[in-house]
């Protein structure tokens, strides 16, 4: 493993290794040293055109998007000959040559070719611009929308499991061992939809249950600190949901699913007569009419549970509604609710009895909550070499404790999450780009559980981006984080980051980073004053941020003859201070829950990827994490962490209108928890490693119906995500597909 100076000394060469390969200085390009290129980007099969590809100036930091009818009008460096590179998510690049350009060109329309089981080349989330893939200083994966209809997956968690490096404990999300378990308060992984943020304003955690799947385009995943970018909460990286664009013509889509909980491994388990069911439906329609386009999706989902008192009910609804203004300058609106109502399964009786909740357990308690967000979106192109967004979110959360039969109100939380946030993007010279920006968050939140509470958060943002030759680009940012709750006296958070990308050849690139993050504590981590099942949880206002520091060498190897294939391979190290965990205060007779900076921890890792393409027909893909995580602290092994995930896919087509899948994943057992909860939950310390396996089927009927028969671990392996709760059962689900 590699420690941080190391890292360090790395990082140092690569930067002076590309600032060799150009000269020290460089005039700045004039207006006369530029000239307009346009043209249009389609799909080179169907025709259809690309809305969002990329075009950029090979050896210039210069180029644009695509607009709503794939054309562009870029202004490139004046040149006798000009090579400007196309590309777009999920299609093969295309590098054009112009000879003789002179200004005002008009190119005949460029066809990409899909990618064949190939990782996007479109990066929009890592420097919060669109990038090509290669030009990224730091690890990211993505998740395709075919991944999310494939694997049959209603709720987003679900499909973060098979990303290398991420295990996910109930709705916490653990990015290379920057998490363990906190009872779903204080996401260590900043979530966005669109640029939205969707972090509840009281607990700080994530709600999957917002996600639209039908909606979503892609998922990209940051790896390491993302603070300097994205402020609190970014500790351990960023997760970027990007949603569909409308079509030109009117295009609907639907999906109805059904199936069964097979029934338990262990006869003691069986808590009920027949099988436990659960099924969904999901419908989505969209539609560009000139300079207007939306895009509006809903569906419900019904889990009776594999264990007893953990039935779901969910309903949401999602839209979107862009309108152009001008060419230039487009306004975006999103809105999302979600409801739902849930039995509260805590945690198991026993092992003999995992099915089935404790004595203690009200079993005529629910749980009901509602999430809304609404989003507001201003683009505006200011010029050849600038561009400004600004957007505006409101994410409302609410959760109400009520008990069947009991005429009596719920106990409730209301939380507003306010954000703002502004963009400017420019392109100083014709090799730098500059991102500036002002955004702010307010939490206000409304509780018996955490009385009034306000939080509120203000930052300021850079971003550099030089092109020092050779095609490497060095990163440097720096963020600024004022946060200030009720009367506590207010801090700030300063947050660097350095990066460098350097493709090296047209099949090898090398990139290394390292950046801070932070995370400030959460409402629910200073003022939660809550009885939690057995648990006492008590307020503690002295609670302090908590940080990291991230750093990574990375390279990838994208092969295209014979079997074409690609990996790439990481080298991280993540140093976490004064990380927020909760623990139980022993000098109190009821042995309280209390939220304290307790761990100075550090976590060295590697990480592998590989995807291959056997034929047309037959693809796989594998991917581990090997990982060190040490509590310094302690000088013990931290606790909740794994130190193996691996996880590894093959895709079969063996006629064209069938698809077979087979996925396998696997966590080694957790070797450390909090050994104080066996005081509270017979059997805590029961814990195994995970093997799951996944199949599915698919069959296309017809050009728009597909049916499909989905098997969620077909062993029946039993196991434990967090503790005292056992992890899914074996489902089979039959799926039929309208698209």
């Amino acid at each position: 493993m590699m420690p941080p100076y190391l890292c360090g000394i790395l990082l140092a060469a690569m930067l002076l290794l590309g600032s060799h390969a150009t000269p020290a200085q460089r005039p700045a390009t004039s207006r006369d040293d530029l000239i307009t290129v346009s043209g249009t980007v389609k799909d080179a099969k169907t025709g259809e055109v690309l809305r969002g590809a990329t075009v950029q100036q090979i050896g210039a930091n210069r180029g644009g998007l695509t607009n709503l009818s794939g054309l562009f009008r870029v202004r490139l460096q004046r040149k006798d000959t000009i090579a400007v590179r196309v590309s777009f998510v999920g299609y093969e690049p295309e590098v054009v040559g112009i000879d003789n350009p002179s200004d005002g060109m008009q190119l005949p329309p460029i066809g990409l070719k899909q990618a064949s089981g190939r990782q996007q080349e479109v990066i929009v989330s890592a420097n919060k611009r669109v990038q090509a893939a290669q030009d990224v200083p730091i690890s990211v994966s993505i998740v395709k929308s075919d991944d999310l209809q494939q694997r049959g997956i209603v709720r987003l968690d679900e499909a973060l499991r098979y990303v290398s490096g991420i295990s996910i404990a109930r709705d916490q999300v653990n990015i290379r061992g920057a998490s363990g378990f906190a009872l779903g308060v204080g996401s260590r992984a900043m979530v966005l939809m669109d640029g939205f943020p969707l972090i509840s304003g009281d607990n700080g955690d994530i709600k999957f249950d917002v996600m639209p799947v039908a909606d979503i385009e892609r998922i990209e995943v940051i790896k390491g600190a993302g603070s300097a970018l994205y402020g609190t909460g970014a500790l351990g990286g960023v997760i970027s949901i990007l949603t569909k664009q409308p079509t030109e013509d009117f295009s609907a889509s639907a999906r109805l699913y059904s199936g069964l909980y097979t029934g338990q491994p262990y006869p003691q388990w069986e808590y009920m007569n027949g099988f436990p069911v659960l099924g969904g439906a999901d419908v989505r329609m969209g539609q560009r009419l000139g300079d207007l386009s939306y895009s509006l999706s809903g569906g419900f989902r019904y889990d009776q549970g594999f264990r007893a008192f953990d039935r779901t009910v969910r309903g949401f609804g999602f839209g979107k509604i862009t309108y152009s203004l001008s060419d230039l300058t487009s306004l975006k609106l999103n809105l999302f609710h979600a409801e739902d109502q849930r039995q509260n399964f805590l945690y198991w009786k026993s092992l003999d009895e995992a099915t089935r909740p404790p004595a203690v357990q009200d079993v005529n308690e629910r749980v009901i909550t509602s999430k809304t967000a609404v989003g507001l979106e201003y683009t505006s192109i200011l010029s050849d070499v600038s561009s400004l967004i600004v957007r505006y979110g409101v994410f409302r959360t609410m959760f109400a404790n009520t008990f069947v039969n009991v005429d009596a109100p719920p106990d409730k939380s209301i939380a507003l999450a306010h954000s703002v946030d502004v963009q400017h993007t420019a392109s100083i010279m014709s090799d730098l780009a500059l991102t500036t920006g002002l955004s702010a968050r307010i939490n206000s939140v409304t509780s018996p559980i955490f009385e009034q509470t306000l939080q509120t958060i203000f930052s300021a943002f850079t971003q550099a981006e030089l092109n020092i030759g050779s095609g490497a680009i060095v990163t440097a940012g720096l963020r600024m984080d004022r946060e200030e709750t009720l009367t506590l006296e207010p801090h700030l958070e300063l947050s660097p980051k350095l990066g460098v990308s350097w493709p090296v050849t047209d099949e090898v690139s090398l990139r290394g980073s390292i950046g801070r993050g932070f995370r400030a504590p959460t409402v629910a981590e200073r003022y939660a004053n809550t009885q939690y099942g057995p648990f006492r949880v008590r307020p503690n206002p002295s609670v302090l941020a908590e940080s990291a520091w991230s750093s990574e060498i990375g390279a990838s190897w994208r092969n295209t003859s014979l079997i074409p294939f690609e990996l790439d391979v990481a080298v991280f190290d993540n140093e976490l201070f004064s990380l927020i965990e909760p623990t139980f205060d022993l000098t109190e007779p009821d042995i309280p829950i209390v939220f304290k900076n307790i761990t100075r921890a550090r976590i060295l890792g590697l990480e592998a990827t590989l995807r291959v393409a056997a034929s047309e027909a037959l693809m796989a893909e594998t991917g581990i994490t090997l990982m060190d995580p040490k509590d310094l602290t302690l000088e013990s092994i931290l606790k909740y962490r794994n130190r193996v995930l691996w996880y590894s896919r093959m895709m079969w087509s063996p006629i064209s209108s069938v698809s077979i899948q087979l996925e396998y994943r696997y966590q080694d057992r957790v070797e450390a928890i909090d050994d104080r909860l066996s005081l509270f939950i017979t059997d805590a310390d029961i814990r195994v490693p995970l093997h799951i396996v996944d199949a599915r089927v698919f069959v296309d009927v017809s050009q728009k119906i597909r049916l499909g028969l989905i098997g969620r671990n077909l062993a029946n392996y039993a196991y434990t995500e967090s503790i005292g709760n056992l992890g899914p059962t074996r489902a089979v689900l039959f799926q039929a597909e309208y698209r």
